[in-house]
Formats: structure tokens, sequence, C-alpha cells
């Protein structure tokens, strides 16, 4: 077991699955990013742009190069000081190997430093268990919000991750690892790397270790938030490139303690005696040729070897196949259910345990982003192991979706849009003129917006078109109605500009109301969920998974650990799960 400090935490029971009806929220920049805010309107940009340049086929893995697995572990288990030349993590270590692994991290960063807390703590499990940190901390994808560039990375993770970190003492080297998601590369990789990729010589090592890159002149204080709107950073990178100089920028990205080996966005590794590690990396897109051959030519080698799978995207989502996991099994020419793999993955930001087949599926995107929900409608779908949270604590969060979009905590973005819908109806009303029509296109229109929304055109769900036209109809009769009472006003004596504003403004905010019942519907439903929590923002049921893999690899048994309210000092860190997976048996 690798060295301790201080007395571990008592892990608590998991509650009954029953969300307070009050949860503490951050108030420090930079606060959760609110999905549709204006704010968070440039992350989508970076998306389409990413996503146009991943289909030009400019991508980075074309140049990387990809580390030989025996070498990667051997470098491990030189920055852990073990044994260099053994076969095995296990082998070098002479022990069982602890790893951290969490995903979809770099939100709001007063919740990110509750993870933190959790992350870097040893445990005691109610039967009596010991659970130090673990020897690798291993990150499944997303590292910040909504770009992972190396600002929002330096701002969302490593300042609140290292004023942590800095409270602990450094009993032991650690090593980092992270596969990319694809708000990873939204940035082309250039945050990631600056986090996750080995240092160049002594040097950067040292300045890895003691969380102390180099910085270029001008360049922010290591261990500061920096306040900077990206339409700023966007216009300062333009002024730069018209005068021929680069934007400063940080060298690396350093936790404390935790030292970056990889060389490549993916890669493979020997945790122990027949039984590796692997962390994939599909792109915005897919798993590319090279890919292929590396994972391959390791397949080819030995097809019994156990393994274990650390994928940015889950093969199953709220307990049914996702495409995207689906296409990464694909590529590798892998099956859970037949092969008996073990799946560590985020992406989605709740914790679903899965057992497919001789294998398992772990989902734990619970790092730090808005939470998603479980689901809630699942007659005839695969029944999960464990869920954090589960279908009941989902039903009452998802009655809090109205009145938060209503009040902006998913950002202006919807009532502005909202308005400008209204506005020539609402235009229309203020001349006299008859209104019935503008009602209808307005309706129309909006019905098509949201079934957009809901998925109606992918899914071809009848449901989801009903609930759009509904809401759509509700959506154009406000300014109809609200219109007709501001001419009562004006009649009445009521000054024309104030009975103006007060029934755009009523229909505007009912319309918003609408919007999130319409939200609510959809996740309630099982339509479609990440629309249904991303407005909510929610800072609930954060959480990390801490594995023990066994001396001999025959072994893995995964501790998920978590907070229901991660802001309330008097919340108990709680032992969500318990599982443990076992290599499959060779066959004769």
């Amino acid at each position: 077991m690798p060295p301790s400090r201080g007395a571990p935490i008592q892990l608590a029971p998991l509650p009954p699955d029953e969300a307070p009806l009050v949860f503490h929220r951050g108030d420090a920049y930079p606060r959760a990013i609110a999905w549709f805010g204006f704010r968070s309107f440039w992350g989508h940009l970076w998306k389409l742009a990413a996503s146009v340049i991943a289909a030009e086929d400019i991508d980075s893995r074309e140049w990387m190069q990809a580390d030989d697995p025996d070498a990667l572990t051997q470098r491990i288990a030189v920055e852990l000081g073990a044994n260099p030349v053994a076969r095995s993590l296990t082998d070098a270590l002479d022990r069982d190997l602890f790893i951290d692994f969490v995903a979809d991290t770099g939100d709001d960063v007063s919740v990110s430093g509750a993870v933190a807390e959790i992350i870097f703590a040893e445990y005691e499990t109610p039967d009596g268990t010991l659970l130090p940190r673990g020897d690798i901390l291993l990150f499944g994808g997303d590292t910040a919000y909504p770009v992972a560039n190396e600002f929002e990375i330096h701002n969302r993770v490593i300042v609140p991750w290292n004023q942590v970190l800095r409270a602990r003492e450094l009993d032991a080297p650690r090593v980092l690892l992270g596969i990319p998601g694809n708000h990873d590369w939204f940035a082309g990789l250039d945050g990631f790397g600056r986090m996750f990729r080995a240092p160049i010589g002594d040097i950067g090592r040292t300045s890895m270790l003691l969380g102390k890159p180099t910085l270029d002149p001008g360049a922010d204080a290591p261990d500061a938030i920096v306040e900077h709107a990206p339409i700023r950073h966007f216009f300062e990178w333009a002024e730069a490139f018209r005068v021929g100089r680069r934007v400063i920028k940080r060298a690396a990205l350093p936790l404390i303690g935790y030292r970056p080996v990889q060389g490549a966005s993916y890669w493979a590794i020997r945790l122990a005696p027949e039984l590796d590690l692997w962390g994939p990396d599909r792109q915005l897109v897919d798993i590319d040729d090279r890919q292929r051959a590396y994972f391959g030519r390791l397949r080819d080698e030995d097809p019994e070897r156990g393994l274990v799978l650390c994928l940015a995207d889950p093969p199953w989502a709220f307990l049914e196949p996702h495409r995207a996991g689906q296409r990464i099994l694909t590529a590798l020419d892998l099956s859970i259910e037949e092969e008996g793999l073990l799946a560590l993955t985020g992406d989605i930001h709740h914790y679903c345990r899965l057992a497919l087949g001789r294998g398992m599926q772990v989902t734990a995107g619970g790092g730090g982003a808005f939470l998603h929900p479980a689901r809630m409608r699942r007659k005839g779908l695969k029944q999960p192991e464990a869920e954090f949270p589960g279908p009941k604590a989902t039903f009452r969060i998802s009655l809090l979706a109205p009145w938060q979009i209503v009040r902006g905590r998913a950002g202006w973005m919807i009532h502005a849009a909202l308005l400008l819908a209204f506005l020539p109806e609402h235009l229309l009303s203020r001349w006299g003129h008859p209104t019935a029509t503008a009602a209808v296109v307005t309706g129309v229109a909006l019905t098509l917006l949201l079934a957009a929304i809901g998925g109606a055109w992918k899914k071809s769900r009848g449901s989801v078109w009903a609930m759009a036209a509904l809401g759509g109809g509700l959506l154009g009769a406000l300014p109809y109605a609200f219109g007709r009472l501001a001419g009562v006003a004006h009649r009445i004596g009521v000054h024309p500009l104030f009975a103006d504003v007060a029934a755009m403004s009523l229909s505007v905010f009912s319309g918003a109301f609408i919007v999130g019942v319409y939200f609510m519907a959809l996740t309630m439903l099982g339509f479609a969920s990440d629309e249904g929590f991303g407005p909510l923002a929610h800072p609930g049921y954060k959480h990390f998974v801490r594995l023990r893999i066994k001396r001999d690899g025959s072994l893995v048994e995964g501790f998920v650990i978590g907070k229901v309210d991660p802001l309330d000092p008097d919340d108990p860190v709680v032992l969500v799960d318990r599982w443990e997976w076992k290599r499959p048996t060779k066959q004769p």
C-alpha cells in the first residue's frame, strides 16, 4: 500500500434517493457555465469551428508518436519510484495498484475545489478497508468547459485543485494520465497537451512536480484565477496576429505532485500480469487508422489478456446504446459483452453501473460539470446495478427546471430568442392589425425549434412532435393574448409605453416558463436528457472512482466516492457504490 499521512476519512453509507430541495452553489469566479447564456455562446462557436476542421481531416493525432506500452509502463514505474524493469506496474510496485478515475471536470470553480477535496483524501470503508490516494490520477475526458483551452483549464482545474494540494503533504510521487473528450478537442488539444503531455528535460519535470511552470514573460501568475473575457481574448489574438507576434501562454499546466508521462492523446499500459489499460481517442469523429493499428497490434500479440478501457464516450448512455461509444468499440473490434471487458467512461454527468454480458460499464462523469439525470422512464430498457442520483431524486430535481429557466439560471439567451420571436407579433398588435395569423406563424416556427431541441427528426418520435406542437402553440398565443390585454390597458388610461413593455415582459417570462416545462417533460420521458438538465446547472452528486488493481491482475475493485451536496460543509462523503470486476479466465 502506498504511504499515507493522517487519519483516513470514514465513508458514510449512501443516503436514500431523495434530493434535497436546496443545494449550495458557488459564488466565486468563474461560476458554472450557463449553457443558454451569452458567455457560453463562444463555446458553441468553438465547437462548430472544431467540427469543421475535423471534417476537413486536420487531425493532431496524425503527427503524434504513440508510446510503446512497455516503455510507457516503465516510465510510469520510474516516476513512482518503483522497479523500472518490471513487466507491469503491480510487479514494479510489488503491491496492489491504486488509480483515481475522474471525468468531466472544470466547470464551477467552487465545485471544482470541492471535488479536489474529495479526490485528494484517504478513506476507510464501513468494513475497515483502507483506500489511500491513487498512484495514478486518470482523467476520462472533458477537462474543462465550455472549451478546454489553456485559460479555462488553468482557471477551472489547476488553480482550485492546486489550492487543495498545497495543503497536503507531498508523501509520494504520483502520475497523471488522461484522454481527451470533445471539449478538449474544441481547443485542438492545446490545453490538454499543456496539462498531460510529458515534459521535455529535467527542468520541465521539476517544474511539473513543484507546480511552478516556466512562463514566458508577461504570462499570468501560475496560482491565480485570471479574469479574462473570451471576446477580449479573441481581439488580443487578432491583434497579435496582425503585428506578427504570438499570444503568450503557459508552457505547462501542472498539478502539484503529479507528473504527466504520455506522449500522445492515446496510450496503453501494463497494469498487472495479464491485464492492460487502454486509453483511445476518438477526436470529434472516430478512431483513426493509426490507433486501429496500434491497439490492434496489442490485441493480436495476446488476445487473452484482460482489458480495462478508459473511454471519453460511453457505449451505453441513459440505459440505451450510445452511438459515439459504440463506434469506438467497433473501430477497435471489441465487445464488452462477449470479451468481458471493464469500461470506465465519463461524458454523461452522473454515476451508473451496468452489467453487460460478461463485462461491465462504469459511467462516472461526476468530476464537476452540471448534473445529468438518471433515466426515469425505463420500461423495457437495461436496468442499472447502481445509480447516483436515482430516478426519485432526478424527478424532484426536474421539477425545478421551469423556475430556474425563468429566473435566468440557464442564461438569458432563451429570453432573448423569445423576445425576437414575439416582437413582430407584438408590433402588429400595437399598430392595430389582426394578430391571429401572426400568432399561428410564430407558433409554427417555435414548434419546429422545440422539435429540433427534442431530437424529433433524429428519433422520429411522435411524442416529441406532440409536445413541441403544444408548446409552440402556447408560445405563439402569448403575445397575442398579452397584446390584447395591453390594448385594454390603453383604453382605460394606462400609459401606452408602460402597457406595451409590461405585455412584452409578461410574454417573454411566461414563454420561458413554458420552455422550462418542455425541458422538464423531455427529461421525465427520457427523450433529451442533456437539454432537460443543462439549464439547471445543478451542482450536486459529484463523485470519482478509486480503483484497486490486485497484485496478480485477477481482480479490479471499484470504490465510488462522492457527495450529494459538495459545497455543504456538513454533507458527509459517502460510499456511493462498491463493485468487483474479475479478469476473464483464459480459454483452454
